[in-house]
């Protein structure tokens, strides 16, 4: 397809989810800045500005069914509304032919103990000729100077992965208690959420750290009042799941609020692409 028709076809595409799904797009609250820039997950590789990211699902590597493509769909959405409020622009959108700049394959990992890593995102910059896991070829917090050519990402088959909508997330999450648990042996033999790691792996496709990797490298604890992982609000500082930043390294079972972008996560995308 004609580069400018499968761009035309990807908006199109986007649009038609908004009015499907009926989700608004996301505005962001954050841009005026109340997060240090010292404490925020970007990095000094960037997507050109204003360009269309495609992203695709690997025909190689298909998810298993339907509601996992739903998933991608609304993590995209959620990135594509905070970029589009960037001063650098552009958007995120799916595309379902052709090349894309972002390919999900649903496979198994490199050396991975996948009880543990549910995902791995390979990064490629302008001008490399081989992907790596090592999010360190793009400096932590240093002005921008690569620029991004592909990624692939990488998740993990399992069989307990929960894939359902926004709406029954909440009745999942009930799980987390044993009497419930006990008398929903179904439901509740899903332990990690799709959607939550599938908005984690494309803050990192947009070459955001985790809060913990920025306190490891800084040197601070992640439950001190002055660390990145206190400001995005991570478990190991909140001591709750709920109120932390999708780029947290830690998903716990049974957990889904890792689907939604939160303050830290959109100032670090305006951190990033306000530049």
């Amino acid at each position: 397809m004609d580069p400018g028709k499968r761009r035309s076809t990807a908006r199109k595409w986007l649009v038609a989810l908004f009015v499907l799904t009926g989700m608004a797009l996301p505005v962001s609250a954050a841009q005026a800045g109340t997060i240090p820039d010292s404490k925020l997950g970007w990095s000094s590789c960037l997507w050109p500005a204003g360009k269309t990211i495609t992203v695709a699902v690997d025909p190689a590597f298909p998810l298993p069914d339907a509601s996992y493509g739903e998933r991608l769909n609304e993590a995209l959405v959620r990135w594509d509304g905070v970029l589009r409020t960037s001063r650098r622009g552009g958007d995120v959108v799916r595309v379902n032919d052709g090349p894309a700049d972002i390919v999900i394959q649903y496979r198994a990992l490199e050396g991975s103990d996948t009880t543990e890593v549910l995902a791995e995102t390979y990064l490629e910059r302008a001008g490399d000729t081989t992907f790596t896991t090592n999010i360190g070829v793009c400096p932590d917090r240093k002005p921008a100077s690569h620029g991004m050519q592909a990624v692939q990402i990488r998740i993990a088959p399992r069989n307990d992965w929960f894939a359902g909508d926004d709406n029954s997330s909440s009745n999942w999450q009930s799980c987390s208690g044993s009497t419930f648990r006990a008398v929903n042996p179904g439901l509740c033999a899903a332990t990690v959420d799709f959607g939550s790691t599938m908005t984690h792996e494309l803050g990192h496709a947009l070459v955001f750290y985790h809060p913990q990797t920025l306190d490891e490298i800084d040197g601070i604890p992640v439950d001190r009042s002055d660390s990145a992982s206190t400001q995005a609000r991570c478990v190991e500082a909140s001591k709750e799941f709920q109120p932390q930043a999708t780029m947290c390294s830690g998903q716990g079972q049974w957990r889904a609020e890792q689907r939604t972008l939160e303050t830290w996560d959109i100032e670090t995308m305006h951190r990033a692409y306000d530049q």
